[in-house]
């Protein structure tokens, strides 16, 4: 690794959080499926932003139909109706096979109307008294997960399930996999 390399990782390091170990590799830019870092490398991106990038980097299609957006209107809470949300939503629903859809700027509006769901799940499925729910939180190393990761090769490649899965799947007989709801 170069001292230009060493020397900007350090920097980042010495001022952000730490909730990431990144790849030793600096970007520069972009283009496609390619990335070059600060020292001319180029680098076929396997990763492809956790799958934001599907479409590559740069994607011209995308970037003018951004563009075109962000000259109109930057962004709008969802404390006003906008002019192209309804049209958005009809074809997304359509296009997912669902009655209606939840756009959301971040992942924390996500989690909070994940929470909203499993409580009202709770009490119009599992009949929870009102006003009782808890949510309660586990960490990604759970039980069943790590049941799973232990289990023989010849055991996960039957796709055994867990008796939670199972009773998960049952109490949502919409579900077509082992999530609930997943399509």
């Amino acid at each position: 690794m170069s001292s230009t390399t060493e020397k900007a990782i350090a920097s980042a390091e010495a001022h952000s959080a730490h909730n990431y170990h990144p790849l030793p590799v600096v970007v520069a830019t972009a283009e496609g499926a390619w990335m070059t870092d600060i020292e001319g490398r180029r680098y076929l991106d396997m990763l492809a932003g956790y799958s934001a990038l599907n479409f590559g980097h740069g994607n011209r299609r995308l970037i003018d139909a951004a563009k075109a957006q962000l000259e109109r209107v930057t962004l709008t809470s969802r404390a006003f109706h906008h002019d192209r949300f309804a049209e958005f939503c009809e074809q997304l629903a359509d296009f997912c096979g669902m009655e209606m859809v939840l756009p959301m700027n971040t992942g924390a509006e996500a989690v909070e109307t994940a929470v909203k769901t499993a409580r009202k799940w709770g009490y119009r499925v599992k009949g929870v008294p009102d006003g009782t729910a808890k949510i309660s939180w586990r960490r990604t190393t759970s039980t069943a997960v790590r049941r799973r990761s232990s289990a023989s090769p010849r055991t996960r490649r039957r796709g055994r399930t867990t008796a939670r899965t199972r009773r998960a799947s049952r109490s949502c007989p919409t579900a077509t996999s082992r999530r609930c709801g997943t399509p």
